[in-house]
């Protein structure tokens, strides 16, 4: 069997870091002069970057865009109180860790492609343990293109050298699964995590899963890895 290629986003996926992202940008909204908006608002708005995140969370609109100099002010607030404070509150979704060692024991690869900066990233990761599973990890700013595009996911693809239809994408929101679909790989979607009002089993994925442990049998049973 060819190897395979596990794919993962990380906010919503592997950690459930929307407690120090919500006080870090609250924060930076106060200092501002602007309301805080709390974490549940927080967690609806996560999955695009953190420019729109910083955007959503100034206009309160989904597709708002604020302007320029209140963005800049309260965007340089924020990455800076994040990136002194990415894992305080924040927290590794149950069984990760023992998935992804278990994924690694079945040589399958792993990578990591985020919408989060790439420094952020890679803080994270170290900073709950993670980065050691990685072969690839890929932000948002380490491509011109982003998640949903497939760029991502290509990039990745070819630099490990692994084929299209041995390759999964597993992710918690509607941008992964995109993102999966453009690239034509499997997709493997979680019920937790920040998917928002979108129900993701109606968006056509190839598994869903409702806890990581369920991973391991989900990938093993979809129809990848046979020459």
């Amino acid at each position: 069997m060819s190897q395979l290629l596990a794919l993962f986003d990380l906010d919503g996926t592997l950690v459930d870091s929307a407690p120090d992202i919500s006080l870090a940008l609250d924060s930076a909204l106060t200092v501002c002069a602007l309301p805080a908006i709390g974490e549940h608002l927080v967690r609806s708005y996560i999955g695009e970057g953190s420019k729109r995140l910083v955007h959503r969370a100034i206009t309160r609109k989904y597709e708002g865009v604020a302007d320029k100099d209140l963005y800049d002010q309260v965007s340089k607030i924020f990455l800076n109180n994040y990136a002194n404070n990415i894992f305080v509150k924040s927290e590794i979704y149950p069984k990760v860790k023992e998935t992804l060692g278990e994924l690694k024991n079945r040589k399958i690869c792993l990578g990591c492609i985020t919408n989060k900066p790439y420094e952020f990233a890679i803080s994270l990761l170290k900073a709950a343990d993670l980065f050691k599973y990685f072969a690839i990890i890929i932000g948002g700013d380490s491509l011109p293109k982003k998640k949903p595009a497939p760029e991502p996911i290509i990039y990745a693809m070819k630099n490990l050298g692994i084929r299209r239809e041995n390759t999964t994408m597993i992710g918690d929101s509607i941008i992964d699964l995109n993102a999966a679909q453009n690239a034509g790989v499997q997709s493997i979607c979680v019920t937790y995590g920040y998917s928002g009002d979108v129900d993701l089993s109606s968006q056509n994925p190839d598994k869903i899963i409702h806890s990581m442990e369920e991973l391991p049998k989900a990938i093993m049973s979809l129809p990848i890895g046979s020459d």
